[in-house]
């Protein structure tokens, strides 16, 4: 008999996760697979529950909650097959990677679903899955409340970028590739791993999320009517082609700051510049409903 745990974050979602929970274990049950189950109390209790899965030669792991508990269950060694069940406000990976969002469907992967490998990146020996973001517009979403994320969803967080974009807090950026050394003054850099961004997906068409690559913007100092601007050009996808953004496609870089910046990891706070990036290509399997190379 397969064997299976349930990684649930209570405290994402609704008061409807635990219904989720229980359509989950039913049908893992149904398809013969022997069942735990673990809920979260505190920060990395997701990580702590997948490296013992792993251990244990567990066949496969049920994340249900946001990207900062996904982000939590890839940061281990071995890798038994991942399905995520979406509760979280932003839910940027599931959108990447085609999972339906409402959880009631993404359930149903459990019995019809497909398994893809996908790409993961590494930034100061800690995975992520999605983006990381560098400047005080990404630190900006620390300050995002669990009351404003409740009432705004993702708009939460652009509302507080928004207001760091008005302070134009500009640093000089160094950009190291086994390529070349490219140092500009920056506003925000973005490395990103898949195409979803801020709930946002295809907002960066250059990623696949299986191409062995990271893509890196510098978006550098803009004017009021410049930020306006570019808005549409970023919902669009056609971000690398602005003027004011330069574009690295690489498999690793080094990442440095005059003054020091806090990244912003899949949405939560991260490691301090210098920061050292590579990606770890087919590092994980997934299910999902796209099977698509």
């Amino acid at each position: 008999m397969d064997k299976a745990v349930i990684i649930l974050n209570p405290s994402s979602g609704t008061e409807e996760s635990m219904v989720y929970k229980d359509h989950v274990e039913q049908i893992l049950i149904k398809n013969n697979y022997n069942v735990e189950v673990k809920q979260t109390e505190k920060e990395n209790d997701a990580k702590t529950f997948a490296e013992d899965a792993c251990l244990r030669a567990m066949d496969l792991i049920v994340v249900m909650g946001g990207d900062g508990t996904i982000n939590e269950v890839i940061n281990q060694t071995h890798r038994p097959v991942l399905q995520i069940i979406p509760l979280g406000t932003v839910n940027n990976f599931a959108r990447a990677l085609e999972v339906p969002l409402h959880p009631e469907e993404a359930v149903l992967l459990l019995e019809n679903g497909v398994t893809r490998q996908v790409d993961i990146g590494e930034v100061n020996q800690h995975h992520f899955m999605n983006l990381v973001n560098i400047g005080a517009i990404a630190e900006a979403t620390y300050q995002v409340t669990a009351e404003q994320k409740s009432k705004f969803g993702s708009l939460a967080y652009f509302f507080e970028g928004l207001k760091k974009f008005r302070e134009k807090d500009v640093f000089k950026v160094t950009i190291e590739t086994p390529e070349e050394t490219v140092e500009s003054e920056a506003m925000l850099v973005l490395i990103a791993v898949t195409d979803t961004f801020a709930s946002w997906k295809n907002m960066i068409k250059e990623a696949e999320i299986d191409d062995g690559f990271l893509h890196i913007f510098v978006i550098k100092p803009l004017t009021n009517l410049e930020g306006v601007a570019i808005l549409p050009k970023i919902i669009s996808g056609t971000l690398k082609d602005q003027e004011q953004v330069e574009y690295f496609k690489v498999k690793e870089a080094k990442i440095s700051t005059n003054e020091t910046k806090i990244a912003n990891v899949d949405g939560d706070e991260g490691s301090t510049t210098p920061l050292y990036f590579s990606v770890l290509p087919r590092h994980i399997s997934v299910l999902t409903q796209n099977n698509k190379r």
